[in-house]
């Protein structure tokens, strides 16, 4: 029987002694990079990675049977449960439960569905192998981002008030990498006392979704010149304007999804569950603050805009900053009522 880890329990199990084999699965891909980081450093070895789906029989095999007189870490990603068959799953159950005293393999399953669970197939896996463990990396909820924060702020020498964590998950969502590297940032800005509101909106920028929320309310009342200021931040901040417009568009598809759950008298709790939305999620609340502004026409007008302006962007070879600044001005039009 292997046992169960989480990204927050593993690092005390390390203390206890390594074990050779751990699948680490989740959603969240810094949880997973950080959980095979503490593997590596508990390893203090030599780090191999291989595709899972890419490397062929020989090269697997040579990687799990290879005896070295120094301490290896092989790290094989993007494991895919629907190819875990035949020859696969022999040449894997057969070499996994017999590994060189000297090698930890490590399994990494990431997908990028909010409504992911870990497969059969990945528990089989580890099952075959004695002492394994296996290690869950799910986005957090908003209570346990609180007390996330509360302990990045106490690993960098500092407290943070509860105003100022909740201000900054608005900021930030549940972007641990962004979050670590704020309280990092903030920890350093108050000489490594307390945290507070004010500066955590002094210092931390907007992340791109805040950014949507903004820009959209701009669209809406037709605030031509503060919609360009935000769109330009938005580029700037994150200068893919394909990544922008996909932002731009899940604004609109939670609203079209809220629209229709309303029509049919389908509860807010059901809506969340059958999209794999957290609850409570603030993007999905906006949209149902939004969603009166939009007549169907207009909002199915709008998903054809950004539709064929995400067609452009990934197939024409103008330049996209332009395509986004262009599909934005008509966007703001259909949305104010102008056009």
């Amino acid at each position: 029987m292997f046992t169960r880890l989480t990204d927050t329990s593993i690092r005390a199990d390390l203390r206890k002694g390594l074990r050779q084999f751990y699948f680490v699965a989740g959603n969240d891909s810094f949880l997973i990079d950080n959980c095979i980081r503490l593997i590596a450093e508990t390893v203090d070895g030599e780090t191999v990675r291989i595709d899972f789906c890419e490397a062929d029989t020989e090269t697997v095999e040579e990687q799990l049977t290879t005896y070295s007189f120094s301490n290896k870490l092989l790290v094989i990603d993007n494991f895919k449960a629907s190819e875990f068959s035949g020859e696969k799953k022999d040449l894997y159950t057969d070499l996994l439960s017999d590994l060189p005293s000297t090698l930890t393999v490590s399994v990494i399953l990431y997908s990028d569905d909010p409504r992911f669970r870990i497969p059969k197939a990945a528990e089989n896996m580890t099952e075959s192998v004695d002492g394994a463990a296996m290690v869950s990396c799910f986005k957090k909820e908003r209570d346990q981002l609180y007390s996330y924060i509360k302990r990045l702020a106490q690993r960098a020498g500092a407290e943070i008030s509860g105003e100022a964590a909740s201000v900054l998950i608005d900021l930030c969502g549940d972007d641990l990498q962004l979050l670590s590297t704020q309280i990092e940032k903030l920890a350093a800005a108050c000489g490594y006392k307390e945290i507070r509101e004010d500066t955590v909106r002094r210092m931390c920028p907007r992340t791109t979704e805040e950014s949507v929320f903004s820009f959209l309310r701009a669209v809406e009342r037709g605030q031509d010149r503060e919609a360009v200021r935000l769109l330009n931040e938005m580029l700037e901040t994150d200068n893919e304007p394909v990544r922008v417009l996909a932002a731009i568009s899940g604004s609109f598809v939670n609203i079209a999804r809220v629209k229709a759950a309303n029509e049919k008298r389908i509860p807010r709790d059901r809506l969340e569950e059958e999209f794999g939305y957290r609850k409570g999620d603030r993007a999905l609340g906006v949209a149902y603050i939004n969603e009166r502004r939009y007549s169907k026409e207009r909002l199915d007008r709008i998903m054809v805009l950004l539709n064929d302006t995400d067609r452009k962007l990934k197939s024409s070879a103008a330049d996209k900053r332009i395509l986004l600044e262009q599909a934005m001005v008509r966007l703001s039009l259909i949305a104010s009522g102008r056009a």
